[in-house]
């Protein structure tokens, strides 16, 4: 049964990845073409929908794991995380952006990632971390003043946060961030095979 799962997550990666692509060649190809309001909303409904709809079904093996019986804590659990993150949010807009950055690059490169590999190393752990740092980064290589309206469309009102933004396009940080954190993928991939415990 695994895998099967194993295979079908190999995959849905493969097949979204591929779709990605062709997209984004037609996109550059026929750069008047401006649907990617159309297109984040149909992948947000398709994709983000479906994707936290089986947070049940962690939240199950998370109170298995706890010896808790009811269903009921979880959900609660769950609507007063998101009661804080969002009453975060409105407080300390910058650092909670900041923080859901970082765990987004971990949770996307685990969730990309965590079907190839069994080993649950200080290397695997950071290839997941930097495998899904390369999207978090990809809109602030490729888009920088567009990322930053979205911040400002975010509430982000923190004059230091947006200086230190200026300093790092200014300084070509994000350029070398793109051409280093690769490398460190690629690092920790090598590392992990070495060690035989795929």
């Amino acid at each position: 049964m695994n895998d099967k799962i194993k295979k079908i997550n190999l995959n849905h990666s493969f097949i979204f990845f591929f779709v990605v692509n062709i997209f984004c060649i037609l996109i550059f190809k026929y750069s008047n073409l401006n649907i990617s309001t159309i297109l984040c909303l149909l992948l947000i409904l398709i994709i983000g929908v479906s994707h936290g709809s089986l947070d049940h079904i962690k939240g199950q093996k998370l109170l298995e794991l706890f010896n808790f019986k009811s269903i009921y804590i979880f959900y609660i659990s769950y609507i007063l995380i998101s009661g804080v993150v969002i009453a975060t949010w409105m407080l300390l807009p910058s650092i909670t952006l900041i923080i859901f950055l970082i765990i987004a690059s971990y949770h996307f490169g685990k969730e990309d990632t965590q079907f190839l590999i069994n080993n649950r190393s200080y290397f695997t752990q950071m290839l997941y971390f930097f495998k899904g740092f390369l999207i978090i980064l990809a809109p602030l290589y490729f888009h920088f003043q567009e990322t930053v309206a979205i911040f400002k469309l975010l509430l982000i009102d923190n004059e230091m946060f947006y200086l230190s933004l200026n300093f790092i396009e200014t300084n070509k940080v994000i350029q070398l961030g793109y051409s280093v954190v690769p490398c460190l993928v690629f690092f920790f991939s090598l590392k992990i095979l070495k060690s035989k415990n795929l």
